[in-house]
C-alpha cells in the first residue's frame, strides 16, 4: 500500500473553486494545539512577509474536532466543508471556524462513510461531492447535507473504483472528474454519475500515472493531476490530452517529494502545491513554471497536510492531519 493510501485511508496510522495557495507549520507543543477552540481561531504567529497563521480544530470527534482531517473547499458564501476522515463525516464551518452543522456516520448505506478523503462543491446548484474512499464510491449531496445520489462499486471497470481519492467538478460543463488510484486513472463522469472516459495507466511515461491524487481544474476547464509516486504535476485537457507535465524526485525548485494537495487560483489560473515531503508548497504559473516557494516547517517525516483552498480575499484553508486541526493563512 502506498504512503498516500496509508495515510488517508488507515485508521491505525500515527499519524470559489479555488481549491487554491499556501501553507505554513506552526511549531507548539500538541498539548497546546488541541486545547485551542474550534469556534474562536486564534493568531499564532507571523509568517512570511505579513502573514497572519490561525489554527481552529482539536482531536476529537465532538463538533469541531478532528480525527484525520483530509479535503476541504469553500463555498461561494465563505463556509468551510471539511472531510473528517477518521470520524466518517463531514464538517461545516463559517470562515472563521465557528461550527455550523455535520453529517454522515460510519457504514455503507446512504450518507454514511468509510473513510472519506476529497470533497468538491458545484457551484451552480450547490450540491457537495465527497469520495467515499472505503466504499469506492461518490456520494452527492446538498449543501445541508441531505443525501441526493451515488455511483461506483469496487472493481477496475468504467464506474468503478479501487481508492478513489481527488475530486473536481467543472461547473461549466456539469462534469466530475475524479482520481481512481488503485487503477492508476483519472474517470470523467456527468454530474448525475453518469460515466463518461477515462485515461491513465500504471506507469512513468506522459499520461501514466503512480498513484494520482489530488486533481484541480483551471478557468478554462483544463485538469490539474498530482501524480504523487512520480513525484510530478501533469496536465490534461478535458478529454485527457496530455498539455503538458512538471516534476522530478528532489528537493530543488520544480522538484518534488510526495506532492499531496493541490489546487488552482481563480481567477489567475496559478497551481499551487503542497509539495510535504519537502515540508513546502510551491507555487507555479499555468504552464507549470517555477514562480515561489513558502516554507511549510520542519520535516518530520511525515505528510501532515493533504489539501488546502483559498477564498476570494486570499486567505488559505489548509488540513493538518497530523496534528488534527484546520489552519488559516491571511497574507
Amino acid at each position: 500500500m502506498s504512503s498516500l493510501i496509508r495515510i488517508c485511508v488507515e485508521s491505525t496510522a500515527q499519524h470559489f473553486k479555488a481549491h487554491r495557495t499556501v501553507m505554513l507549520i506552526i511549531f507548539l507543543p500538541l498539548t497546546l494545539l488541541i486545547t485551542l477552540s474550534p469556534s474562536f481561531p486564534i493568531v499564532i504567529a507571523q509568517g512570511e512577509g505579513t502573514e497572519n497563521i490561525q489554527v481552529w480544530g482539536s482531536v476529537g470527534s465532538n463538533p469541531g474536532q478532528f480525527n484525520n482531517p483530509a479535503g476541504i473547499v469553500l463555498d461561494p458564501k465563505g463556509y468551510v466543508f471539511v472531510v473528517d476522515s477518521n470520524n466518517d463525516r463531514i464538517q461545516k464551518f463559517t470562515s472563521n471556524g465557528t461550527f455550523v452543522d455535520e453529517w454522515g456516520t460510519a457504514g455503507a448505506g446512504p450518507g454514511q462513510f468509510n473513510r472519506p478523503i476529497g470533497i468538491t462543491l458545484d457551484y451552480t446548484n450547490g450540491h457537495v461531492y465527497v469520495t467515499d474512499t472505503g466504499n469506492d464510491r461518490i456520494q452527492k449531496f446538498t449543501s445541508n447535507g441531505t443525501f441526493v445520489d451515488e455511483w461506483g462499486t469496487a472493481g477496475a471497470g468504467p464506474g468503478q473504483f479501487n481508492t478513489v481519492i481527488g475530486i473536481d467538478e467543472d461547473d461549466d460543463k456539469q462534469n466530475v472528474y475524479v482520481t481512481d488510484i488503485g487503477n492508476n486513472r483519472v474517470e470523467r463522469f456527468t454530474n448525475d454519475g453518469l460515466f463518461v472516459s477515462e485515461w491513465g495507466t500504471a506507469g512513468a511515461g506522459p499520461g501514466q500515472f503512480n498513484n494520482p491524487g489530488r486533481i484541480a481544474l483551471d478557468p478554462s476547464g483544463n485538469l490539474f493531476v498530482a501524480d504523487f509516486g512520480n513525484n510530478r504535476i501533469q496536465k490534461f485537457d478535458e478529454n485527457g490530452n496530455l498539455i503538458t507535465m512538471w516534476g522530478t524526485g528532489g528537493a530543488g525548485p520544480g522538484q518534488f517529494y510526495n506532492p499531496t494537495g493541490m489546487t488552482v487560483q481563480f481567477p489567475q489560473g496559478n497551481v499551487f502545491v503542497a509539495d510535504s515531503g519537502n515540508s513546502r508548497i510551491q507555487q507555479f504559473d499555468n504552464s507549470g513554471k517555477f514562480v515561489k516557494e513558502y516554507s511549510i516547517g520542519e520535516n518530520t517525516g511525515d505528510i501532515t497536510n493533504i489539501d488546502l483552498d483559498v477564498d476570494s480575499d486570499g486567505k488559505i484553508y489548509l488540513t493538518d492531519h497530523g496534528l488534527d486541526v484546520i489552519k488559516v493563512i491571511s497574507p
